[in-house]
């Protein structure tokens, strides 16, 4: 019986459109994905498109979303018999419970897994496409996709198969069976968000995470580009721990849905039979109304009261129904959790404001609202006909809009509770952190208000759709190809607003600017959508299906007769408001502004380098003096420059040109003023490149002053990338962005080398090498020059104007803010002008004026930042040398991005990181601090000496920046902060290696890859400056800077860096871990075992373990070669197991230095005190990708 029962299932399965729709949605998503450039899974940098790291991924992140199909085959397999009627006369017949359940479950199942097999066959398919870059794909090998396949994609689909069974023949409702899929996934991505932001439990999750992709990471995370494309992940350890774990669940789920699942009819419950009593008696109560005629129907009359008690019925099946509660329950688990842990940074919280919590708030909630409204359309729009029920309704004098608006209604209503709710979840966090200020007006004006509108145009969609569906399976499956079309659509270049329904922008919201950025526009796109939503409406009136048999091209032969009147009223209505509106937004973003796709943006970048690379070469005059008058409307949203340029020729040899470039998007050169020149390439339009000849060649040594004239005016509207540096408050832009600079500059050259193969450019655009003397003539940041400044910024009167040099000048003229600063010393031609309505808090210390400019309410971390600075400031000037300025300011920007950013003698500081940080608790990483030292750090590591544009040239500014701040932070924190700080930047190292677009490269030798210049650049020197001796390398720093202070070509190189560490060492062992560290991509593996402790009869303890050693140099694509370890290495003994925790003092037992070779070898430690732990490198000072398996639990012997 269970075959047959089986084989009935599965044929019924397989020939059911659910089936073949499914399958064709996720071979063409997994298609896409493989064949198209801008959807990319598990593939790009140096990782093949076909690689088994790519198919693994693939499959396991499809297998994730391919539960919404799972459960349209398995829990249907129960629900139907009822649905249908046939329940009942199935459960009467001699078939056992369990063939039933388990020959319909595996039919299904099956069914499901067949479906699913379209992904690795698209994957197959795809990477076998003659247009792809044959550079991106490997051999093919089957046996990765078979692998994948079994080992993951099945696995995923019997979990969630069984699971889903086990809810429907529990519930016995396809309702409640979908919401099980939103709770499984809500409780999965609460899972997984909790992983990343709190790396401490990743290894646990990855045993228990359902899908595999905790264990997948687990064992790939630090894979290089060269394992993720020849390895697998094998079945054994978390993969197989979790695997198996997958099949123990699906088998207790199965026995869970055999128990529960009853053959027996279920009768009525005494609480039913009591609440209908108690229901007749109700109605025995109220005495009938006797007429003797019945009063004329009028229809009209009766419209609204009609419209509402429909409304009313709709709505209570919705707010009724279980699911609802259980969507929202889940709904506020997941927003709560990622609300907790929004904009945590080295696991420090920070203070949840209102503004702070919205854009976390839109991500974790998002998914909930768009889920049930697919859902609920359906289950609306078809109620009637699923319970008979049609037939009669559709008899009735209701008009067609009677049934579609309260439907539209009451999605809506749910939607828009659902924002209320989500609130709600936001303000619970605020008041468990705290934080009372809640500004609930920034809630409805930036959160609901605006989602509720678009919350009711996805109702639209989504009922609209329904009513043009055979069957509400086919209306969900609509609703997701929309889901996926807005996603790739927008990938493969159709961006423009007007046609991708419901787009509205996306509007970051700020305390310091409200929504002055996008706000405007998304109103406007939501007047033009409405309209649109207007003729969606009609349309479904039109379409509504009433009776039996009515098809859609009858109701299309229809269409005329019934076209008139209010119908087509409200349809010209909405054309003419979404003709009127998208015309007008249109002339904004095509007319005034330009749009530009992205795939266009790429061509005019290639075509860029094709014309103009050839004049990388051609050297230009310095600057030496800059005189700026920056005239600043904020609220206008306009500002006007006019500067003045010293040039000298500095190159050795005549100028005979000028090459002008001003390449802002924003902004417009007026006119530029070069004495006796001519203009004789003028490419300034598209490329934003001049070339001026000179009546005379600029001799070596001659001087010459350049005037120019430049705008920035917010005319229009764009399709995307708003202007968001002028704003109405919290102005910045750097100098670049308004100043004409001389020279080229390849910095926006295409990287990508896919992309740049694609328009015929050689594959890599490399910097110069470090052995390039010639290349030193230039600096990397920007090649601009060490300039005296004199910078007058006015702006509006309620607003203070910051720019780099000493204020001489400060005063109101009417309604405008006159300030003038002047530079005394040289500073870097890179700079910034902010403008803001700040408060500010100062200090006066040793000579220099300390000035925190922030917004008024944003006043939490103002001390700390002055106490940072002031802290930074004495170490530097004491090991490095003096600072050169008498002022140092940090200036809070709004958090349209998340970044600090050093310029001279002032701090551009994202409101959205330090400025909110809740750092009273002192056990948390004062990130603010290292920050703020990082910054100021800058103000030598770049504002004092610049390195060349060459290899290397980033470790002399970023990883030297790096090691300052970590120094502050030692001597201010001790080491635990920093040991914990430093697992955090091993840990984002090694995670980034896989994705190298190009060839990783040794610390010395980087390409302005930041991964290595800032996160293993902090391993490096920290250990370092351990083996040398903090003070020894903060004498050969300082030598270094005053080397090069204030100097202009050549320029600082690594080579300078790294022949100092060396000078430093005083034995072979030094001289090796130098080479290692800089010279070297060097991984160490290091790990022990079989720890046991005995106690001395002299008093003590005496713990030995057994202590393995290896050591591997790689080159750029991670390929490994051993070699031999022989070097000093920590060993430590603990009470408490050093990890991402606060290790107080008294839990350090023992720390010393050893020496240690490859391969075992036997450790013996001696304490006073008993250690629950040991371990070597315990402070994850090497670069060892095992990290974990350096400490290990003591056993008495």
């Amino acid at each position: 019986m269970f075959g047959s029962i089986f084989r009935f299932e599965l044929l019924y399965q397989v020939r059911n459109p659910v089936f073949i729709v499914t399958a064709l949605i996720f071979f063409l998503l997994t298609f896409g994905a493989v064949t198209l450039e801008d959807i990319q899974i598990g593939s790009g940098g140096n990782i093949h498109v076909n690689s088994p790291y790519a198919i693994a991924q693939t499959v396991l992140i499809m297998s994730l979303f391919y539960m919404f199909a799972t459960t349209a085959f398995v829990a249907n397999v129960v629900v139907r018999d009822d649905e249908s009627g046939f329940g009942p006369m199935v459960r009467s017949t001699r078939v056992s419970k369990f063939d039933y359940l388990l020959g319909r479950f595996t039919g299904a199942f099956v069914a499901a897994l067949a479906g699913f097999s379209s992904v690795p066959l698209a994957m197959l398919i795809g990477s076998q496409m003659p247009w792809l870059d044959q550079e991106t794909l490997g051999p093919t090998a089957l046996g990765h996709y078979v692998h994948a396949f079994f080992v993951f994609g099945a696995p995923n689909v019997l979990i969630t198969s069984a699971i889903f069974f086990a809810v429907a023949c529990v519930a016995r409702s396809m309702m409640l069976s979908y919401a099980g899929v939103v709770v499984f996934l809500v409780l999965y991505f609460l899972l997984t968000g909790l992983a990343g932001s709190q790396p401490e439990y990743r290894d646990t999750i990855a045993l228990f995470e359902p899908f595999g992709l905790g264990a997948f990471s687990d064992v790939t995370r630090y894979w290089s580009a060269e394992e993720s494309n020849n390895l697998v992940a094998d079945f054994e350890g978390s993969v197989a721990y979790n695997r198996g774990l997958v099949l123990a669940l699906s088998m207790l789920a199965l026995s869970v849905a055999f128990w529960r699942y009853s053959f027996s009819e279920k009768g009525i419950s005494a609480r039913q039979l009591k609440k209908e009593a108690k229901g007749r008696k109700k109605e025995a109560l109220v005495a009938p109304r006797v007429v003797s005629r019945l009063p004329v129907p009028n229809q009209a009359a009766s419209a609204s009261a009609r419209l509402l008690a429909r409304t009313r019925l709709e709505m209570g099946m919705i707010f009724k129904s279980p699911a609802f509660f259980v969507l929202i329950l889940l709904g506020l688990t997941n927003s709560g959790g990622a609300l907790w842990f929004a904009n945590e940074l080295y696991g420090t919280p920070s203070v949840p404001m209102t503004f702070a919590l919205i854009l976390p708030l839109l991500g974790s909630f998002g998914i909930i609202p768009i889920i049930i409204a697919i859902y609920f359309a359906g289950e609306l729009v078809w109620r009637d006909r699923e319970r008979g029920m049609n037939e009669i309704i559709d008899s009735t004098a209701l008009p067609n809009w009677a049934y579609f608006i309260p439907k539209v209604i009451a999605v809506s209503a749910v939607l828009v509770a659902t924002l209320f709710i989500a609130s709600l979840a936001a303000i619970f966090v605020q008041l468990l952190r705290g934080y009372v200020d809640l500004e609930l007006h920034k809630y409805f004006f930036w959160f609901i208000l605006p989602f509720a509108v678009d919350m009711l145009m996805i109702a639209i969609l989504a009922v609209f759709l329904q009513s043009l569906s055979s069957s509400k399976y086919v209306g969900w499956g609509l609703m997701a190809i929309y889901l996926v079309a807005s996603i790739t659509l927008v990938s493969i270049g159709f961006e423009h607003p007007l046609y991708n329904f419901g787009e509205t922008g996306f509007v970051r919201v700020s305390d310091m600017n409200g929504t002055d950025v996008g706000g405007a526009k998304s109103w406007w796109l939501r007047l033009y959508w409405s309209g649109v939503c207007l003729i969606l409406s009609v349309l479904s009136y039109l379409f509504w299906r009433r009776g039996v048999g009515i098809s859609i091209a009858s109701q299309i032969r229809r269409f005329p007769s019934r076209f008139k009147g209010a119908p087509a009223g409200v349809a010209f209505a909405g054309l003419l408001v979404s003709a009127t509106s998208g015309a007008w937004l249109f002339y904004q973003m095509n007319v005034i502004s330009e749009y530009v796709t992205s795939d266009e943006v790429e061509e005019r970048l290639a075509d860029y380098e094709k014309s103009f690379l050839q004049y990388e070469g051609v050297r230009q005059p310095s600057i030496t003096s800059v005189e700026l008058n920056v005239d600043l409307f904020p609220k206008e949203g306009k500002a006007f420059f006019e500067g003045t340029y010293q040039l000298i020729n500095d190159t050795g040899e005549p100028v005979k040109g000028l090459h002008v470039v001003f390449q802002d998007g924003y902004s417009e050169l007026i006119n530029i003023d070069i004495p006796s020149a001519t203009l004789t390439l003028d490419e300034g339009e598209d490329y934003g490149y001049q070339i001026f000849a000179l009546a005379q060649p600029m001799l070596p040594g001659e001087e010459m002053t350049v005037t120019f004239q430049s705008e920035r005016i917010k005319k229009a509207f764009r399709t995307s990338d708003e202007d968001s540096r002028l704003v109405k408050n919290g102005i910045f832009l750097n100098n670049s962005e308004f100043a004409p600079q001389f020279g080229f500059d390849r910095s926006v050259l295409l990287q990508d080398r896919t992309t740049r193969r694609k328009y015929d450019l050689p594959a890599e655009l490399r910097m110069p090498k470090l052995e390039d003397e010639a290349a030193r003539e230039r600096n990397y940041v920007g090649n601009v020059d060490w300039v005296m400044s004199d910078i007058t910024v006015t702006t509006s009167a309620d607003q203070t104007p910051v720019a780099p040099g000493k204020v001489v000048s400060d005063r109101i003229e009417g309604d405008r803010r006159v300030v003038r600063f002047q530079s005394t010393n040289p500073i870097l031609g890179f700079f910034s002008i902010q403008s803001a309505d700040y408060s500010a808090t100062s200090r006066q210390h040793d000579g220099i004026e300390l000035e925190i400019y922030h917004h008024p309410t944003h006043a939490f971390n103002s001390e700390r930042m002055l106490d940072a600075m002031a802290v930074s400031l004495d170490y530097f000037q004491k090991n490095f040398g003096p600072y050169q300025f008498d002022y140092a300011r940090i200036i809070e920007f709004p958090g349209y991005a998340s970044f600090a950013q050093a310029f001279a003698g002032t701090v551009p500081y994202s409101e959205r990181i330090g400025f909110i940080a809740n750092a009273a608790d002192g056990n948390d990483i004062d990130y603010v601090t290292y920050v703020t030292a990082h910054e100021y750090g800058h103000q030598y590591w770049a504002h004092q000496l610049i390195s060349a544009y060459m290899q290397g040239g980033t470790m002399l500014v970023e990883t030297m920046a790096q090691y300052s701040a970590l120094m502050v932070m030692k001597q201010m924190y001790g080491e635990d902060q920093i040991r914990r700080f430093l697992k955090y930047e091993l840990d984002a190292y090694l995670s980034a290696r896989g994705g190298e677009v190009i060839e990783e490269l040794p610390l010395y030798r980087v390409e302005n890859q930041g991964y290595i210049h800032y996160r293993k650049g902090a391993v490096v020197m920290y250990l370092l400056q351990d083996r040398l001796g903090e003070d020894r390398v903060n004498r050969m720093l300082a030598d270094l800077l005053e080397r090069y202070r204030f100097k202009s070509q050549p320029y600082a190189t690594t080579i300078d860096l790294v022949e100092g560490f060396k000078q430093l060492t005083r034995d072979d062992a030094e001289r090796r871990l130098v080479t290692d560290l800089l010279e070297e991509i060097t991984l160490y593996d290091f790990s022990v075992a079989d720890a046991t402790v005995r106690p001395l009869p002299e008093g003590g303890f005496e713990t030995t373990f057994t202590a393995s050693v290896r050591k591997v140099y790689a080159d750029g694509e991670g390929v490994e070669q051993d070699t031999e370890f022989d070097n000093l290495v920590d060993i430590g003994a603990f009470t408490k197991r050093p990890d991402y925790d606060v290790l107080e003092p008294a839990d350090v037992l023992s720390f010393e230095m050893r020496s240690l070779k490859s391969g075992q070898q036997s450790v013996l430690i001696v304490t006073a005190q008993r250690p629950l732990f040991v371990g070597i490198d315990p402070y994850s000072k090497f670069v060892d990708r095992k990290g974990d398996d350096n400490i290990i639990e003591v056993s008495e012997s």
